[in-house]
This record gives C-alpha cells, structure tokens and sequence, in this order.
C-alpha cells in the first residue's frame, strides 16, 4: 500500500487529474512524508491563464484532502479557494465529524520525493493586523519583517526564539510558493509552535 502511495504522489508531482502539468512548491525538507486515505484537490490556472481554478472532483468526505497547488499563482487567489473548502471540511453541527487532515503537497528537491505539509490548524484572516507588535510580514518581493524592520532570514531564528505569540502575515501578491516555503522553513527552525495559528493575508 505504502509504495502504491509514493507511486502516486510522483505521477501527481508532474500532473493534475486533467493531465495539465502542475508545477508545485519546492523545498529541500521533508515536514511529512507519507499520508494515506488521500483525495486530491487541485488549484491551477483557469483557461484565461490568470486566475486560480479549483477542481475538487475526487474530494471525498472522510478522507485526508491533499491540496496540490500551482506555486506561482498568488497567495490571496490560492487562500479564498482553501479556506472556502476547509471551512466546509469542518463545519460544525455537521451530522458526521471530520477527523481527518488537510495538507498542501511540495516538491522535497534534496530528498528527492514528495512531500506534505499539515495546516489542519491554521486559518486564514484577510485583514491588516492593529500593530505591527510580534509581527512577522514577508512582503510581495520575499522581504522579511518583523516588528517593522526588515530582517535577513539567516536572522530571523534569534530574532524570535525568546518570543511567543507572534503574529505572521503575508503580502496577497506573494506567490503560494514563497508563502509554502515560510511556513516550511518555520518548521524547520522548530518555532512554528510560537505563532498563532491565524495568518493573515492583505
């Protein structure tokens, strides 16, 4: 079973369920590796070749949903589509709960696989913040913030390892990639955990 899914999580890192080829998120760290009990969700470009297309014709309730999303397409395109389908997902008073997970699929370039990231726990806001206290922004060109002043990424661990509650922002016009790529790289440095689990998007 397990080498049926990482068959079919490769052929799925080349194409989408309609065989248009899907240039996904790269990264070089793995988050999860294996997830199983899949359906998968897709958002590409529409016909027009701009705007954001989300075809959820194998989404099954119950099972974990597995987002595959063109990397360049913007972070505010890519949020409204996810939200939209993970609120329903989850909404309450529905007469079966849904226990499973959700995940946005990536390309592991050093590992040579693909890979999953889990954001069962994080929702999206698309507002300002009122202060820019605790708040890391990472702009429309990759520029990194916090607190105001821009900070280099090799900075960023000692910036914030003696904080807590942070808040985490992201430019709408920042391309999903980069967005994937920050949330990963927090994972990676093990301070995911010092962030709300709200970020926001203007």
């Amino acid at each position: 079973m397990r080498n049926l899914v990482v068959a079919l999580s490769l052929v799925l890192l080349l194409t989408s369920c309609d065989k248009k080829e899907m240039n996904l998120t790269r990264s070089g760290y793995t988050v999860e590796e294996t997830v199983e009990d899949i359906s998968p969700i897709y958002i590409e470009y529409a016909e027009d070749g701009f705007s954001a297309h989300l075809n959820d014709n194998n989404r099954i309730g119950g099972t974990n949903f597995i987002f595959h999303i063109e990397r360049k397409l913007s972070l505010k395109q890519v949020a409204e589509l996810i939200k939209k389908v993970k609120d329903n997902k989850y909404e309450e008073g529905k007469m079966h709960t849904d226990d499973k997970g959700v995940y946005y699929s990536y390309a592991d370039t050093l590992n040579k696989h693909l890979a999953f990231f889990p954001f069962q726990n994080i929702d999206f806001l698309f507002e300002r913040p009122s202060t820019t206290d605790n708040l890391l922004y990472v702009n429309a060109s990759n520029d990194i913030f916090f607190e105001g002043t821009m900070l280099l990424k090799t900075d960023l661990l000692k910036t914030i390892e003696l904080r807590d509650s942070l808040q985490l922002a992201f430019s709408k016009e920042l391309d999903f990639e980069r967005y994937l790529q920050m949330r990963i790289l927090l994972k990676e440095l093990e301070v995911s955990d010092k962030f709300i689990s709200i970020d926001r998007i203007y």
